[in-house]
């Protein structure tokens, strides 16, 4: 059962997240209209809001204080909000927009990627804060994700960036991506070995953060692509996530479509059938019962009139739709 929470944002979602830990119901949603919003899903009501002076582009929670969120966009600016106090701090600042925004669990920092080519990381805890890190990435950074002791970024060379939290002061490797066009979104596999990518072409990438396996065994597919008696579409891939428990994944593109795939079977489990427009972010809840879809237009067009408003969809799932499939 897919359900519609109220008041959605106005503009493009830039993000949907779920609270990281098992049994909240609370999601956060970033969107190009300047607010970042607090959602309830269980009883499906608006629980906050916050309004910033520019489009916000991502957005997560300070870990398990699901009462702070931390925010970057347009502005420059990271933000950290109190829901309760209503009460708004800035924890650093870049020299252009922010596109990415993480909470490092491990080491209590928060990673952000601008658009002036830099990786900052900053300790919330100290006011007025500093970066603890501030690495020149050489390119635009598009797309970021962390596990445990790496941090992750798509360029705009079409490279994946490689860092180790430990030592920031240079990448690991900077990796030609599998897929060759426009990477929009990177996510760590639950292994923490394994990542998946997508892309502008219509492709998705599973790779290994340890270059020999990554050698052996990546590998990438076609999907998010539509026929017509005028040929096939090809659709960009702009969100991917990992379910917590079982480690299959869901994927969104500009067809407004969400798949679910089995990454070490290589197959399709299932998909919706599509949404009105493009669905721009996806977010498996931290217990894996509920998938969040941010779905509005994604400007892959440019501006266009009469696009269907923004909404955010909640599906309810069941184990058999996200349990892998039995390789014989």
């Amino acid at each position: 059962m897919t359900s519609k929470l109220p008041q959605p944002p106005t503009d493009c979602i830039s993000r949907v997240r779920f609270a990281p830990m098992k049994g909240s119901n609370l999601l956060l949603v970033s969107s190009w209209d300047s607010h970042v919003r607090l959602y309830d899903v269980a009883s499906g009501m608006l629980a906050g809001m916050h309004r910033q002076g520019l489009a916000v582009l991502d957005c997560t929670f300070l870990g398990e204080d699901v009462s702070h969120s931390l925010s970057g966009g347009l502005d420059r600016r990271l933000l950290c909000f109190d829901f309760q106090r209503q009460h708004e701090t800035v924890i650093g600042q870049h020299d252009e927009a922010i596109r990415c925004v993480e909470y490092h669990n491990p080491s209590q920092q928060v990673f952000t990627a601008s658009w002036d080519r830099t990786l900052r990381g900053w300790d919330p805890r100290r006011q007025p804060a500093t970066p603890s890190a501030a690495i020149r990435v050489g390119a635009k950074p598009f797309a970021m994700d962390v596990s445990s002791d790496k941090v992750l970024i798509g360029g705009s060379d079409r490279h994946i960036h490689i860092f180790d939290v430990r030592r920031l002061n240079s990448p690991l490797e900077r990796r030609d991506a599998s897929l060759r066009h426009q990477i929009r979104v990177v996510k760590v596999g639950i292994d923490q070995r394994s990542y998946a990518s997508g892309s502008v072409e219509g492709r998705c990438a599973i790779e290994y953060i340890d270059p020999e396996e990554n050698a052996r065994s990546k590998y990438a597919f076609k999907c998010h692509r539509t026929k017509d008696s005028n040929g096939e579409t090809v659709h960009p891939v702009n969100a991917l996530s990992y379910h917590p428990v079982h480690g299959t994944f869901a994927s969104g593109g500009s067809d407004g479509g969400v798949c679910v795939w089995d990454g070490y079977a290589k197959k399709r489990l299932w998909r919706l059938n599509p949404f009105d427009t493009s669905v721009s972010s996806l977010c498996f809840s931290a217990d894996g019962t509920r998938l969040a879809i941010g779905v509005s237009y994604t400007f892959d067009q440019g501006d266009k009139s009469g696009v269907p408003a923004p909404e955010l969809a909640v599906r309810q799932i069941t184990e058999s739709e996200v349990l892998p499939k039995v390789i014989k």
